[in-house]
């Protein structure tokens, strides 16, 4: 047995900083990317202290690997490191227990990486994924994030809905402002989200989505635009990515899949084939009734492309306010962009520069890059790189590649500790050319999984013994 943890209390600063860090910064970006990195860090190990103190005994699975390393405390950042979860454990589940829609048990496995008991939840009557997802959102504390299961396995994140709505108090100032301008207390009534995906996608998702209409719109509905107003079954998605697998391993015909499932695909196939002409379509709309109107519009750089290569085979060219935000996330995706696409989508657009979005599920951290092309971390989140081989941490000082990881100070209610999938290069103390003072990613993001031929093994950080002792914990669904 440990004894009880104990740390002192946040200060009532610290605790502002790490529960609502828009209102610590008093919604200035400039402010958030303006402290002097030794007092950032500071600030973030006595933060990360206080979270440790509060969530150790009351995440199952974070008190198990903490009991079995005999980590009772946090004396410097790098003493996390062998906490972190690896991001395929959100993903531990016994497969069945999704396969055959064991939502109650799927639960009991969730608990364990929560705060919030889930014990009670009457999850009987879901038929499919997207009815539990849906039940969740409705019945539970819980805005369930989850992955698009393109790997045979889907992801379940357990953000709590709390957590949700102060990350999204930081979106008027990651999304709308530059370094260098002034705070955005009130967003303008004359902005619209163009959104070139389904409205709604997952539980997570669509309260994001939720969120971002209420305060990026001022809870607007009508401005904002979904390319596809209906919501896209994650019970299709993950059925196709199985037969993929299954496929891909020469196990198509010992795939177990129900009839009313069987038809979704054929629905999900229809909605494929129509998406090209209806997105063509929303986006012939988009120009039309926005032109000259200040937009907000995030994709992928292919979906961006597309879109500017339509415009600009028409000859339009500004078409939407000079003070429009473009963002490009989602990384390449194992595809090679042309040289070009930028400038396309910004000419198409009217804007100087697009901005670049670096993001994961694990975290509820957005950052962007500045007009040098780096991606400056957000100041609540803190940032590791690992030693691909070992996971070791990698020094805090100069340039560092390897496996991105970061503790989550937002999070008070899952364990904000993650190891992701991520090869990055972070500049942890050298002057930015951008003035801002954060630590940032420098370079291109890549995936481990598509270098190593689609695996990514991660070396756990902590011992052997106490990692697979926990993740057996974890996976036991009955305890």
């Amino acid at each position: 047995m440990t004894d009880t943890v104990t740390a002192a209390p946040m200060s009532e600063q610290d605790r502002l900083f790490c529960d609502y860090p828009a209102k610590y910064f008093n919604f200035s970006y400039t402010e958030a990317h303006s402290i002097p990195r030794a007092e950032l860090e500071a600030m973030q190990l006595r933060c990360l202290q206080g979270r440790f103190a509060e969530l150790r005994d009351n995440i199952p699975m974070l008190k198990k690997l903490a009991d079995r390393q005999g980590v009772d405390s946090i004396n410097e950042l790098n003493d996390v490191v062998p906490l972190l979860f690896e991001h395929t454990m959100y993903k531990s589940y016994p497969p069945q227990l999704l396969e055959q829609y064991r939502f109650k048990d799927i639960n009991r496995w969730l608990n364990k990486l929560t705060t919030h008991d889930l014990k009670d939840l009457d999850v009987s009557g879901c038929e499919s994924l997207d009815e539990y997802l849906e039940y969740m959102l409705q019945h539970s504390p819980l805005a369930v994030g989850t992955s698009s299961g393109t790997t045979g396995t889907m992801s379940f994140m357990p953000h709590g809905k709390d957590e949700m709505d102060r990350h999204a108090d930081t979106m008027k100032m990651t999304y709308l402002q530059n370094y260098g301008d002034d705070a955005v207390e009130n967003v303008d009534n004359d902005l619209h989200i163009i959104h070139p995906y389904f409205r709604r996608h997952g539980s997570g998702r669509t309260y994001e989505l939720d969120a971002m209409i209420k305060i990026l719109l001022n809870g607007d509905e009508s401005r904002f635009h979904a390319a596809y107003p209906g919501g896209m079954s994650l019970d299709v998605l993950y059925l196709s990515a199985r037969m993929k697998a299954a496929q891909q391993k020469g196990e198509l015909d010992k795939l177990v899949i129900q009839p009313a499932l069987l038809k979704r695909k054929e629905e999900f196939e229809q909605i494929d084939k129509d998406m090209p002409k209806q997105l063509e379509a929303f986006i012939d709309e988009m120009v039309e009734k926005l032109a000259g109107k200040r937009i907000f519009l995030v994709g992928t750089w292919s979906l961006l492309h597309a879109i500017a290569e339509r415009g600009l085979s028409r000859g339009l060219e500004k078409v939407f306010a000079p003070n429009s935000i473009v963002i490009q996330g989602g990384g390449n995706k194992g595809m090679t962009p042309p040289d070009n696409w930028q400038e396309d989508v910004a000419r198409f657009i009217g804007l100087p520069r697009l901005k670049g979005l670096y993001a994961y599920t694990e975290a509820l951290g957005r950052h962007v890059t500045c007009e040098h092309g780096n991606y400056h971390i957000a100041p609540w989140i803190i940032p590791f790189v690992l030693d691909p081989e070992t996971s070791k941490p990698l020094p805090r000082t100069g340039i560092q590649t390897g496996r991105m990881a970061s503790f989550d100070l937002l999070a008070n209610t899952h364990w904000g500790g993650a190891i992701t999938g991520d090869e990055v290069t972070i500049n942890f103390d050298q002057p930015s050319p951008s003035g801002m003072t954060t630590p940032f990613v420098q370079g291109e993001i890549s995936r481990f999984s598509e270098k190593q031929g689609g695996s990514d093994k991660i070396s756990c950080a902590a011992t052997p013994g106490a990692h697979k002792e926990a993740m057996d914990f974890l996976t036991n669904i009955k305890e």
